[in-house]
């Protein structure tokens, strides 16, 4: 079925119960990114006709967290009585589609683009009604087996608590993801019962229907395990989050990036970094993060969303940084927080210097200007701008509002001009 539209449908309407958490499982994030998100923005590269998204539990925060991604329709799954009853609900969706329905888990963060698509190429190739998505684990206790044929087509996926003597040495497992040919799933769900101990309509039975109908159900395997990782537990969690942030750093140190210490060094997904810059370890940079060419960062510094860093600057040792924008050339050198700030070209902060942002009730914007020159100590409180070649004394407090004017030099608390600041030192 080459070049069939495709319909990729997300299940997203477990709970986390096991995570013991009031956040829908698939908002938790991997590396600073919702699961929900790591999965769609995968899917995305299979250039799918239509995305269906099953939501349940929670499920207006999942839309409003995934609104915005292209071309998503969501639809309802209430009450959640399992994976097959999660795909009936799409079925006005299916009836009215003529081709191929990839079935990803919302809570399968770590799925690579190119699986997906060497996924879909095995199920075209092999003109199957059915493709499974399988891996083989050391243990495989506690997940779905696959019990193949004499000709290794998939003959049914059996449950731990269903296992046969001398089947639970199978290592080969079921990750929860399918390709189906539209019309073979829908044939399926007319025929799934909750005939279990949990009353549940199982998608896993849809592939026993299929074979003992005599249709194809091919296998396809995903040579690292470590793709199909389901997230039940906050323990997962963690170690999803492990795997995707080296993923980033991986990518970001063969971009050209220098990574002095990958294991004690957070970068969340989406971050931006030039060639030549370095980053050093204990440092934290957060999703949508821009960090501009030869630069240095860290140790210990935090860069949070909405900063923008430009290039050949440096954000050093316990240095914070929140909505703040950095010209080419400036420096805050160590110990300072900065947020809601722009920086103008060569600015330099020095150690211990604040912006203080917030009021108690909003937070409020600072402008410091090309070739100024903050000295240690200084408090800035918001809303204020310094101007372009201006320096603080050590320890000085600029008052809200109480700009200070270009070229001169200001000292005590509050800020008062001192004299003109001579233009050789800008």
């Amino acid at each position: 079925m080459a070049d069939a539209p495709l319909l990729v449908l997300v299940l997203a309407a477990g709970k986390s119960t096991r995570m013991r958490s009031d956040t829908p499982k698939v908002l938790h994030k991997v590396a600073g990114v919702h699961l929900l998100r790591w999965v769609l923005e995968q899917a995305a590269t299979l250039a799918p006709s239509k995305t269906l998204v099953i939501v349940g539990n929670g499920a207006e925060r999942v839309r409003k967290a995934a609104g915005d991604f292209p071309g998503v329709t969501f639809v309802t799954q209430e009450p959640q009585q399992g994976t097959g009853h999660a795909v009936m609900q799409a079925r006005k969706h299916l009836e009215a589609f003529n081709g191929e329905v990839c079935v990803l888990c919302g809570d399968v963060p770590l799925i690579r683009a190119e699986t997906l698509a060497a996924l879909r190429d095995a199920h075209r190739a092999a003109g199957a009604a059915a493709t499974v998505l399988t891996t083989e684990l050391h243990d495989p206790a506690g997940y779905g087996r696959i019990v193949r044929n004499e000709g290794g087509n998939v003959s049914a996926i059996v449950e731990q608590r269903d296992l046969q003597r001398g089947q639970e040495r199978i290592r080969e497992v079921n990750s929860g993801t399918y390709f189906f040919d539209t019309a073979a799933l829908l044939e399926c769900l007319d025929r799934l019962k909750a005939d279990n101990s949990q009353k549940e309509y199982y998608l896993t039975d849809a592939i026993r229907l299929l074979a003992e109908s005599g249709r194809r159900v091919a296998a396809h395997l995903c040579a690292d395990s470590r793709e199909v990782l389901g997230i039940n537990t906050r323990k997962d969690l963690a170690a999803c989050d492990v795997i995707a942030r080296e993923r980033v750093t991986e990518a970001l140190m063969l971009s050209g990036v220098t990574v002095l210490d990958p294991a004690n060094t957070y970068i969340e997904a989406g971050v931006q970094i030039g060639r030549d810059t370095t980053v050093y370890p204990f440092t934290a940079v957060h999703a949508g993060v821009q960090i501009g060419a030869n630069c240095e960062i860290g140790p210990f510094a935090h860069l949070r969303a909405g900063t923008k860093i430009g290039n050949g600057c440096k954000v050093g040792a316990f240095v914070e940084t929140k909505n703040a924008v950095y010209g080419d050339g400036a420096k805050s050198g160590h110990l300072a927080y900065m947020g809601d700030v722009k920086l103008g070209r060569n600015v330099n902060i020095g150690a211990g210097s604040i912006v203080a942002n917030y009021d108690g009730e909003k937070k409020h914007q600072t402008e410091i200007g090309d070739d100024a020159f903050i000295g240690c100590g200084t408090v800035l409180v918001a809303p204020v701008k310094v101007g372009k070649g201006a320096q603080t004394g050590a320890n000085t407090v600029v008052p809200k509002g109480k700009d200070v004017p270009d070229n001169t030099v200001v000292v005590g608390a509050p800020a008062r001009v001192l004299k003109a600041r001579s233009t050789k030192a800008t």
